[in-house]
Order: structure tokens, then sequence, then C-alpha cells
């Protein structure tokens, strides 16, 4: 039976589940780690090999929105999965569109490594509003002999979104920083960050504890979380998505009552406080924050800013650091504005702009990769 400490580190809600490594022993059929493991190996087609490691994007809530078809012999289309909405935290579709974009980043790394650029045609039947619909979010055509590798590609399947506690004791340089923060010039987004001792960076960790604690206190928002919770390896690798929730023990305590989803959303409950006690550690443990902004908030703008969080979160991959977004503060439903305010004003938004991406950084240890469902779930037939 694991102690409060144990269960502190590993029972958690929206952003702070894990998933284990024992579940790389079950068969690829329902292996959540499956698809991360020599993606695209033994692929001829160039659009199923890039695709291959598109759908290891980080997206939120875990949600893989992506659906993709097939056309001619060298493009593809890529749909937004209406079924996979996220309503009460993200109810304008702008973090799962994002998510999206972070999915085009890595199609277009994968493309070039095999010698083809991917031409992208973003929202080819005009842009849905408020919600993102069935319309297609990209049409993509590859073409052979076009491209240079990017050095990226080397840590995609190494890009985690580290959500366990960072060393608080070693800090991250102006310099690692900077370089974390380098990209190619993109006139619609900007990059910027801040590091432990500044006033910039110890706003945003209280704000990112603040709104955290209100998502979990806010009904609908905390319901959606916990009815997305995978609980066990039975549930994570029958769904192979959302929120991954095991460790030793799991099972006796689901046995005997300790843990259930009526608990996890009863205030009052052991379990509903330590998930409202967690995120406090995990905050004070960043080394840093880093945010993404961009100059509108239209689909292509959100589109752009998943792109670029892609970029970064393989950068900071391949400078050994940990990344983990804390944008909850960012989220567009009601009880969440005083945050989104704050965190607007910390970060000296101008009017017209829009916080994307808000994430600590810091040094973690090594964390197995999020679920996912595999590529063929992907494609529409």
């Amino acid at each position: 039976m694991p102690d409060r400490r144990s269960i502190l580190q590993l029972l958690a809600l929206s952003p702070l589940a894990t998933l284990p490594s024992s579940c790389a022993a079950a068969s690829d059929t329902n292996d959540p780690a499956a698809a991360w493991r020599n993606p695209g190996a033994g692929q001829s087609d160039p659009r199923l090999y890039s695709l291959a490691h598109a759908i290891l994007a980080p997206n939120p809530h875990n949600r893989q929105p992506w659906l993709v078809s097939l056309e001619d012999k060298d493009s593809l289309t890529l749909y937004f999965d209406t079924q996979r909405r996220l309503p009460a935290t993200d109810p304008f579709d702008r973090q799962l569109a994002v998510g999206c974009g972070a999915f085009l980043e890595l199609l277009v790394i994968a493309a070039a490594q095999i010698g083809y650029q991917a031409n992208i045609r973003l929202f080819p039947e005009g842009e849905p509003q408020p919600r993102m619909d069935d319309r297609p979010v990209a049409r993509v055509t590859l073409i052979p002999g076009a491209a240079a590798r990017d050095p990226l590609f080397a840590h995609i399947t190494q890009r985690r979104s580290n959500k366990q506690l960072y060393d608080s004791k070693k800090a991250i340089s102006p310099e690692t920083l900077a370089r974390l923060l380098m990209t190619e010039p993109d006139p619609s987004l900007f990059l910027a960050g801040a590091l432990r001792g500044d006033p910039t960076c110890e706003a945003l960790r209280e704000i990112s504890i603040q709104a955290y604690r209100r998502e979990i206190e806010t009904p609908a928002t905390l319901k959606e979380s916990v009815d997305l919770m995978r609980i066990g390896k039975a549930e994570i690798a029958r769904y192979r998505d959302g929120i991954p929730l095991d460790f030793p023990g799991i099972g006796l305590m689901q046995a005997t009552g300790m843990l259930t989803r009526e608990k996890l959303m009863t205030p009052g409950s052991s379990i509903y406080k330590q998930g409202l006690e967690q995120t406090d550690p995990l905050a004070k443990s960043a080394a840093g924050y880093v945010w993404l902004v961009t100059r509108g908030n239209t689909r292509q703008d959100q589109i752009a800013a998943g792109r670029a969080y892609a970029r970064l979160n393989l950068r900071a991959t391949a400078l050994d650091l940990a990344m983990h977004p804390m944008s909850q503060a960012l989220q567009e439903f009601p009880e969440m504005a005083e945050f989104k305010s704050a965190a607007e004003k910390t970060v000296q938004l101008e009017a017209g702009h829009c916080v994307q991406m808000l994430a600590r950084i810091g040094y973690g240890k090594s964390v197995p990769p999020a679920p996912r469902r595999g590529l063929s779930e992907h494609l529409r037939t």
C-alpha cells in the first residue's frame, strides 16, 4: 500500500498523472507505449511514416484529436475529431487547435527526415469559429527531394511532458534559457521565459498554483478531468488516451473503496484534498517558466502556436530540460477569468495578443511516454 507521500506524487488530476513503465510489457495491440517505439518502421508510404511521428505530438488532456484522410499518392487531409472535445476546460477548442499545430510540426519534421517537404494549406474551407468543426484543418502534400533534415527529429520519441517534481536545487543558466528560446523567425508569435528569482517567474508560479486549484474546485472542469482518467493498467491499455493513473497498490485502493471517481470529485475526501495539494510542490520545484504569445487568436495563430510549442518541447529535450505545460490560467471558462487576467498582466501582454502556452521548466528524472492509440485509429477509411 503506498504511503501518503507516494499518493501525493502519483495521484493527481488534470496535468499530473503518470504512465507506468510496466505498461510496456503488453502486446502492441493494446500497449499504450507501442507507438513510441520505432514509429514508421517498415512504412513505404512517406505519409504513413510522417504520420506515425505526428501522433506523438503534445496535446491537451491527451485527447489526440486528429483524424486523417489519405488522398491521391502524395497528399493527406487533417481533420479535427469533434468527438474529442474538452467543453469544460477548452470551451472554444483553442487548446485542441494548438494540439493540431503540434501534430503538423512533427509531421513536417518527420517528412523532412526521409527527404520530403510537407506543403501545408491551412483551413482550405475556412476557419471554424467559435468552435472547431468537421471542415479540414489542413491539406498536406509531400514533395520529394525538397527538404533538409531537421536536427530536432532525433528527439521526437524522447520528448515528454514531464509532470513530476524537478530538482529544485539545480538552476537553469540564462545561457541555457536563451538557447531554449531560440526559434526560427515567425512574425505571428514570440517566446519568452523567466528563471527562479525573477519576479515574473515567481508571480507565474503562484498564479499557476491558484489556477490549478480553481480548475479542481470548479465542478464541471474537475468532472471533465476525472472522466478522462484511466485508472489502472486495464483502463490505460483499453483507451490509450486521457490521463493515466497507475502506481503500486492502486488495485487494493480501488478494491477497498479508497480510490473511486466519486471520491476524486468529492470536496473534503482525502483523495480530493491530496489532489489540491499536489500542484504546490510541482510548481515550487520549477527552475523557470516559459510562455508563448501570438499577435492574434485566429485558428491560424493557434496552429502556429502549436507548431512553435512542439519545437520548444523538442529543443528542451535536446537540452536535457524537463517541460510541463501549466496552462490552466490561460483557459477560457468563466471561473478562471481572474487568473487569466493575472497571467496576462504578469507577462505584460499587449492588446490583441494572446498567451497560447505557459509551461514550467527544470531538471527532472526521465519519465515514460504518455499513451497513444496508434496510427490506424487516426485514419479515415
